[in-house]
């Protein structure tokens, strides 16, 4: 792959890019071969010494099965089996040696942006927690329930946060898929009730703390992008975006037309369709098309330039493509 020219450190390119403040060339995001990428990225471990009381357990009490041939992780038991909290305990955010990761990736990339992650946070944690068919059937019959498992599970992340900032942190990245391939998994009411107000308190949380705010969210999302924007996310890392074309606009063009310019997007060729079908032409022509659209000289893109190589669900040939043509890419705005 070819090196990319740099006049800026890279946490200072992605700190432009993420504020409209120019940077010289479109940071990258590779998760798999951190030497090309701008953001390194990290997050909270298990304690020292922790063990499983058995294989696929992990701390919050969720027993979990690798899909075969892929990274993905399925939960098949929850440890919640009613609406309650009663003796269930979390984990414990402050002992200092589940940030021994995060402390090396300060030290060792002092130039580059680290992002620190949430892992499975907010909505999707707590689905974890719950069970998919029980939660949703929560949101609608046990708000008081509801907002203690909330409560418990956003102040968990709030700790989370408070020591990433004690630890030189650039920004803190959330992974909480909200969406289906046909919109949001509740109704926009439910999110502004129960999840909006908590994004919002932990972006101004992380805002005060000298961070930014991040989140990845997979689905079609779309109606809740105009409150997620208002929470105070700098960053949507949206992996699909040929999910919100209509018929008449490819999903592209239409994130370009409403929030091009207004919000940093990450993202990258569409990973649940031209990545996985290619061919190879499209893909290179996505991701031009991508660039073209979403990018400006002032900033607002970040590009995810492997995306899908730890699912194992793309031909290596796929995700070749996609990165070769995003590193090409980059540059297209350089000042």
């Amino acid at each position: 792959m070819p090196s990319m020219p740099s006049a800026l450190s890279s946490r200072e390119r992605v700190r432009r890019a993420l504020h409209f403040q120019t940077p010289d060339r479109i940071p990258l995001v590779f998760r798999t071969t951190i030497e090309h990428s701008d953001i390194i990225n990290t997050g909270y471990g298990v304690p020292t010494g922790w063990q499983p009381a058995q294989p696929g357990l992990d701390e919050w009490g969720r027993l979990w099965s690798n899909v075969i041939g892929t990274g993905i992780g399925q939960i098949i038991q929850e440890p919640l089996t009613g609406p309650s909290l009663a003796g269930y305990e979390l984990p414990n955010p402050h002992i200092a040696s589940r940030y021994i990761g995060v402390e090396k990736a300060v030290a060792n990339y002092p130039d580059r942006y680290i992002a620190a992650s949430l892992g499975l946070s907010g909505f999707t944690c707590m689905m974890g927690l719950r069970g998919y068919e029980s939660l949703m059937c929560d949101l609608l019959t046990e708000p008081a329930f509801i907002e203690r498992l909330a409560d418990a599970v956003f102040g968990f992340e709030a700790a989370v946060i408070a020591n990433y900032a004690q630890r030189g942190v650039n920004g803190v990245w959330l992974f909480d898929d909200l969406g289906t391939e046909s919109g949001p998994m509740f109704s926009p009411q439910i999110f502004r009730s129960v999840f909006l107000p908590r994004y919002t308190e932990q972006a101004r949380l992380a805002h005060a703390l000298g961070m930014d705010y991040l989140l990845h969210s997979c689905g079609n999302i779309w109606e809740l992008l105009p409150d997620l924007v208002a929470a105070g996310f700098d960053l949507l890392n949206l992996e699909q975006p040929l999910v919100f074309s209509t018929p008449e606009l490819n999903g592209i063009d239409r994130l370009a037309a409403r929030w091009g310019g207004r919000i940093c997007l990450c993202t990258n060729v569409d990973s649940q369709r031209t990545l996985i079908n290619g061919p190879l032409a499209a893909i290179s022509a996505e991701a031009e098309h991508l660039v073209h659209a979403l990018g400006r000289p002032a900033g607002g893109l970040i590009l995810l330039a492997d995306c899908g190589a730890d699912h194992h669900l793309a031909p290596v040939e796929h995700l070749a493509a996609q990165s070769n043509a995003f590193l090409q890419l980059a540059a297209v705005f350089q000042t």
